[in-house]
């Protein structure tokens, strides 16, 4: 599966925001994350990293 998990990097340590996400919409600052049973939630930042071999997105606020 393509699914991808959200990591939010404030100061050095990363947090879990979001697991099996499949879609993203960034719209300037905001970032909108589905999840695979269409689940949603929103963050303000940025993408910092995408990892596809991982399955990860790091997010910066």
């Amino acid at each position: 599966m393509c699914e991808s998990s959200v990591l939010l990097e404030r100061g050095g340590s990363r947090e879990l925001l979001m697991e099996d996400v499949v879609h993203v919409e960034v719209n300037g600052e905001d970032i909108k994350f589905t999840g695979i049973l269409g689940e949603t939630q929103n963050a303000k930042g940025r993408i910092k990293e995408i990892n596809l071999m991982k399955h990860i997105i790091v997010i910066e606020p």
